[in-house]
Order: structure tokens, then C-alpha cells, then sequence
């Protein structure tokens, strides 16, 4: 009975979200904006600006009130290391300018309208990303790991007074999406750095972390891993506000007993609009692969004219789907600049064959 008494208060308590509506007595309309969907959430591809730029349009002109972000990016994985039945191929890379362009353009213009984020899975650089929201929920099953991979921009390098700078640079870019979250810089390092220790302690409902055993709570006490959180862990240290497993679960957690959700039956939210870019840039993306394919066998065989056709259609590929070139370069593929360089050679190579004819 007090339990349900409890969960009656909570439902008749406003949410804080709810006061910020110009009707607070109003069902409030939902805007599902997705990272990442249906097992597709490289980052870097599937999340990047250009696939959101529509999206934002698109909330400007239909004016909701409340914006769910749902981060759905497993990096590939499936468990806490690569597995045989993983796809390499999706292991996403952060382009760090790209995403702060991103986390601009999400949160700034489209800043009056409350907005929560609800991780599904965040695994590598998306986890983040998914950190600069500070209103954070997750699912039961979810995982808030994997920003250990910012190592991978710094230690392969030899010098040692070269790499601790570049260390220090790459840890504050990370460390910048946190902060516009408004988690410290202590919680950041320790899920970066294995040989950085973290503890918690409270003040009231304010989290103090700490980067040594010496708090309430010991995170991690380890000095080969990094931090990393699983959903029960999140939501009692307080990292996130709540576990939800359906919208229904989340909006009950946000204090609202009723909501206008129209937009999501109708296929008419950020789901249609990031579902559709996900699909046009990875066919456009294999059709590439082909052409280059293609490209080869012409260049081999002297046919330039038909060389010259497909490297301009991967060109103008890369152009449009900027998540195209970057797939190649992950891959270790020619950029958009190679293959700038590749038709100026096969432009000569045509000139010289109509010289030598």
C-alpha cells in the first residue's frame, strides 16, 4: 500500500520537464529522435550530423513538446570483447568535430524543448555522445561502456612526452561532451584511463566523484580497467535517472500520466526520417564498393573513359552521404581526396592514350 501510494504521489506530482511546456496542463507531444536503429548505430555513419539535419527541420515545424533521444550503438559488440559472431565492419570511430556540430545543432536549436536522453545500448564513443544530455534514463538491458577506445587516438605513438600530450588533448575533447552534460571531469577520465581509480560519495541527491577509493561508494578500484556501467549500477549510483523499457515505462518516470504520441503511430517523428538516411547511405555506400571494383578492372584494362565515370559517381557519393567516405576511411579506403588525386591521374592517362593512338 505505501508503494502504491508512492507511485500515485509521483504521478501527481508535475514533472519538471512538464513545467517547462507552455501549458504544463497539457498532454504533452512526443519527438522520438533516434541514434542508431534497428542494430544500426555506427558511429560516425549512422550517427553524425548529416543524418539529423532533416530531422531538426522537421521538429521546428511540427513543435513538440517533449524530444526522446534513444541511443541504440553497440560499437559492433556484443560482449565486453569482440566475439567471433561480431561485425568488425561496424565498429564505429568518433569524428569529434562532426559531433560537436552535432550535439550543437540538437541541443542548441532545438533547446527550448525539454529533451531526455534513453540509452538502449552505448558501446565505444557513443556512450559520450549519450553523455551530453543530462537528463539520462536507461533500459534494463543497457550498457554505458566503452569510452576506453579514445586510446586508441593517442597510444600508438612512440614518443612518450608526444603521446601524454596528445592524451591530454584527446581526454579534454571526450571530457567536452560530459561537460555539456554537466558530469565532472573525475567520471570522464576514470572511463578513459584504466590507471585512473573513481568513487562516489552524496550530498543530499548531489553526486561528488572522486577520483580515488576515498568515497562513499567504490566504482572502480582497479587500475587496469576503466569504469564502465551497466543500468541497475547507473540508476543507484544516481549516474542515471531511472531504468525504462518501453516509452509507456518512461514516461511514467518523467511524472506523466498522459501524452500525445500521434506523431510515432503516424510515422511522422525523427524514427522515419533516421530510418530512411540509415538505409539510402549504406545502399548508397555498397554501390560504391562496386563501382571501385569496377573502376579497377577498367583502369587495368585501359578503358579510362569508363575509369573516370565510376570515380566520379564515388565522388559524388561521398558528397552527398558524407557517412559514405567516412565508412571508406575507417575501412582504410581512399577518402574524397584520394580520389580527387585518382581522377586527375586517370584524366592524364586518357590524354597520353589518345596521344600514343
Amino acid at each position: 500500500m505505501l508503494l502504491a501510494a508512492m507511485f500515485a504521489f509521483a504521478a501527481d506530482t508535475p514533472s519538471p520537464l512538464q513545467m517547462d511546456q507552455k501549458d504544463p496542463a497539457k498532454a504533452p507531444k512526443i519527438y522520438v529522435i533516434p541514434m542508431g536503429l534497428d542494430g544500426h548505430g555506427q558511429m560516425g555513419t549512422d550517427i553524425r550530423l548529416s543524418a539529423f539535419e532533416k530531422v531538426v527541420k522537421d521538429v521546428k515545424e511540427k513543435k513538440p513538446d517533449l524530444i526522446i533521444f534513444v541511443m541504440e550503438s553497440s560499437d559492433g559488440r556484443t560482449g565486453k570483447a569482440y566475439l567471433g559472431n561480431d561485425d568488425r565492419s561496424e565498429r564505429g570511430q568518433m569524428d569529434f568535430e562532426d559531433g560537436r556540430k552535432m550535439v550543437d545543432l540538437l541541443k542548441s536549436d532545438l533547446g527550448p524543448i525539454p529533451q531526455v536522453m534513453w540509452i538502449k545500448d552505448s558501446v565505444g564513443f557513443s556512450t559520450a555522445l549519450a553523455l551530453a544530455w543530462p537528463d539520462l534514463y536507461m533500459s534494463s538491458t543497457a550498457r554505458l561502456w566503452g569510452m576506453d577506445r579514445v586510446r586508441e587516438q593517442y597510444e600508438r605513438t612512440q614518443d612518450d612526452e608526444v603521446r601524454k600530450k596528445y592524451m591530454a588533448a584527446w581526454n579534454g575533447i571526450v571530457n567536452g561532451f560530459l561537460r555539456r552534460g554537466g558530469y565532472p571531469s573525475e567520471l570522464g577520465l576514470a572511463m578513459m584511463r584504466p590507471e585512473l581509480l573513481l568513487s562516489v560519495s552524496w550530498n543530499g541527491r548531489n553526486l561528488n566523484w572522486r577520483p580515488d577509493t576515498k568515497g562513499t561508494f567504490l566504482v572502480d578500484g582497479d587500475t587496469k580497467a576503466v569504469a564502465n556501467f551497466d543500468a541497475k549500477t547507473a540508476e543507484d549510483l544516481g549516474l542515471c535517472d531511472g531504468i525504462a523499457d518501453s516509452i509507456e515505462d518512461l514516461m511514467f518516470l518523467l511524472g506523466y500520466r498522459e501524452w500525445d504520441d500521434s506523431l510515432g503511430k503516424n510515422n511522422q517523428d525523427g524514427v522515419k526520417l533516421v530510418g530512411d538516411y540509415i538505409t539510402d547511405w549504406r545502399k548508397t555506400y555498397a554501390k560504391t564498393v562496386e563501382y571501385f571494383v569496377e573502376y579497377e578492372k577498367n583502369f587495368k584494362a585501359s578503358k579510362f573513359t569508363a575509369a573516370k565515370a565510376l570515380l566520379e559517381r564515388i565522388r559524388d557519393a561521398m558528397k552527398k552521404y558524407p557517412a559514405v567516405e567516412f565508412r571508406w576511411r575507417i575501412q582504410g579506403r581512399p577518402g574524397i581526396d584520394d580520389i580527387e588525386q585518382m581522377l586527375l591521374q586517370v584524366k592524364e592517362q586518357a590524354k597520353g592514350a589518345k596521344r600514343n593512338s
